[in-house]
């Protein structure tokens, strides 16, 4: 883990976005107390593609269980039953 004051994470702040990509934790601090931790941001899928639409995919709620033709013939049925 690497801590950096403000002052010194502003004029080595290439060089630290490096080492945060390496997997290297990095702090920077204000007057010694933690303020910020620079972590890799994950990648974002490009809009359209593949991985974009199976991740939105992946997000939609479970689709309801598909009925049987006699479960649908008998609520049919049920529904003309009410009617009378």
């Amino acid at each position: 883990m690497t801590e950096v004051g403000v002052l010194e994470a502003r004029n080595n702040l290439s060089s630290l976005i490096k080492r945060a990509l390496s997997g290297e934790e990095v702090i920077i601090t204000s007057h010694r107390v933690p303020q910020v931790r620079l972590v890799p941001v994950s990648p974002v899928p490009p809009i359209g593609s593949g991985a974009a639409i199976l991740a939105a995919l992946a997000s939609l709620p479970p689709l309801p269980r598909r009925l049987s033709a006699e479960e649908i013939e008998a609520q049919i049925e049920a529904e003309r039953e009410a009617w009378d």
